[in-house]
Parts: structure tokens; sequence; C-alpha cells
């Protein structure tokens, strides 16, 4: 474990409390662990921090999420659906788009764009990659688990390499139209050197999508330790849109727009709750149909707190400046 003791990342304070004790809730892995807030500007983030190799442990292999194989849920049915119509809709896309509020983190059409270069860093085992290929893109990827890699290789995404964010130092400046951090910047144990390679390497006016955890939602207010997207130890810094917006603009980045999507952050939050007073092997509990009931149930206060602005994902679309 490493010590931040260094100023705040995003307005340099050296000043932060203690919020709560954390743990691994995904993968019941052991370990206890702090989230801090910064007394200032208010970012989230775990002190002391795992080291790159204490982490690799929490991560299981090919367990994780992101790392597998393209899933055949309805949800992923439906995400590979709307992208495929994103920028041709149809009316039912439309429509489906319209109740679902699905907010694809993917870029804006351009006018002038025919084959541009997109850059998915965190990319998992390439399933939006390959989404985003079959749309025109010419796609690049990075990834830090092997077996990811593997199958995105597998499935024919010949430029996803193996590594973290840095290997960005080895394309061109200026190389990439549009870059994606989808659920990555949480993860990574130095985002503004992040976004300063990200910077570097993407064209003027280039697009740079990025989500994460709301640490300013209704979701983390009410749960606590057991919100879902607090995702310890995984989850590094926990950003709201005032301390993102700040760390965009202070890496020389403009916010064109930002959106909220909450799909699963009551449900999961609910789930951490029942798992940790009835145990995770509760057949229950483990049930993809009692997920799938949760999800449906807590649907409206999803969306309604979507409007509010107090949902549980933060979507930015932001670009260079010229």
């Amino acid at each position: 474990m490493k010590p931040i003791n260094t100023k705040c990342i995003v307005c340099g304070s050296d000043s932060f409390k203690k919020v709560f004790p954390t743990k691994d809730r995904m993968f019941g892995k052991k370990g206890r662990f702090t989230l801090c807030e910064c007394n200032t500007c208010k970012l989230a983030f775990l002190n002391p921090q795992p080291t790159a190799q204490k982490l690799k442990q929490y991560y299981v292999g090919n367990k994780y999420y992101a790392y597998q194989s393209s899933s055949k849920n309805i949800y992923s049915m439906i995400k590979k659906y709307l992208l495929k119509y994103y920028y041709s809709p149809t009316f039912f896309s439309r429509l489906l788009n319209s109740l679902l509020r699905n907010v694809p983190a993917i870029p804006k059409k351009k006018s002038y764009l025919i084959e541009g270069k997109i850059m998915d860093i965190g990319c998992g085992s390439g399933e939006t990659l390959q989404l985003l290929k079959g749309l025109g893109w010419d796609a690049y990827g990075i990834e830090s688990n092997s077996y990811a890699v593997s199958v995105a290789s597998k499935n024919n995404l010949k430029n996803v390499k193996l590594g973290t964010y840095e290997l960005l130092k080895f394309y061109k400046k200026n190389f990439f139209d549009a870059i994606r951090l989808y659920h990555v910047l949480e993860h990574i144990d130095d985002p503004k050197l992040c976004l300063k390679l990200i910077h570097q390497k993407l064209k003027k006016q280039g697009e740079l999508i990025i989500g994460v955890p709301n640490y300013d939602s209704f979701h983390r207010r009410v749960f606590r330790s057991y919100w879902y997207n607090l995702d310890s130890p995984r989850h590094l810094y926990l950003f709201s849109v005032n301390t993102l917006k700040k760390l965009l603009e202070k890496e020389h980045f403009i916010i064109n727009k930002i959106d909220y999507h909450s799909v699963y952050g009551v449900t999961g939050s609910m789930r951490n709750i029942l798992e940790e007073k009835f145990g995770k092997s509760n057949t229950l509990l483990k049930s993809v149909f009692f997920g799938m009931a949760m999800t449906i149930l807590f649907y409206p206060i999803e969306r309604f707190l979507d409007v509010l602005h107090q949902g549980d994902i933060i979507i930015v679309r932001a670009s260079t400046k010229i």
C-alpha cells in the first residue's frame, strides 16, 4: 500500500479527511481500505492506494466483467442494437433509446469523418471496439489484462495492445480522432498523466468521451460503503461533475456535454446490502431473474435521478482547445 502524501490532483490542497472504511464486495477478497475526501474540492480517493502488483489480485484473472467475451444477456443485445443504428437511427431504435435513456459513450458523427481513428483505453475484451469497427471506425485499444487481449485478438481486433495508458507515448501526436475512457479513469493511479497523454495524441477538436461513477450521486450519499460503484479497491479515484470538470479544464480540455446515466446503481447497492446479510452464495441473490426484476422495479427511480442530475454515472464529452 502506498500512502498519498502529495497534494490533491484537482485543486492542489493537502487537506483531506477519512470518509469510511471499504472492502472488496465483488469478489470478497481480503483487505481493508480507506476512502478519503479532499476538504477543498471533495475529490474522493483511496488512501493509501494498493500498489499495481497488489491490485492484480482484485481483478481475479478472467472473472472481471470487462474481460469476458461478448455477453448475450438482454442488456448487451439492446446495447448492440442501439449502437448498430446509432448513426442512422430507425424509428424503433429512437423509441427504445428514448424509453431507456441510453447514453452511448461513443463519438458523435462528424460529417468529414471517414474511417477515423479511435482509441479505447481499458477496452477489455473489445466488445465495444468491435461495434465501433462495424460502424466504420479504425479501432485501436489498450488493455492491461492478457486474457482480455487474447479474446480481442481472436475477435480480429489487431490493434489492441497489452499494457496501460502509458502506451499512448508510442503513438504520434494528433493521431486519434476520438479517445474513449469508459469506466477507466477511476481505475488509473495517475489520472493527470493519462489526460496529458490523451491531449497530446488527440487531434485538434478531437473528441474525448469519459464515463465515471458520480461521487455526488444520490446512490453514494444514501448507500455509502454499500454503494455499487464504490467498487473498492479497483476504483482508486471517484469524481463528481465538479472535480472532473476542473481536472479536464486543468489539462486544457473544453467540456462540450454532460449526461447522467443510471442503470444498475440502486439494484447493485441493494444487492450489496442483501449479500452482507444473507451471504453471496444465497440462491435467490445469484438468480438472473432476481437481478432483472430488481432492475425493472427501480428503473423509474434511476430515470428520475438522472433528470435531477443525481444519476450514478457521469458521461462527459470534451475536446481539445484549438
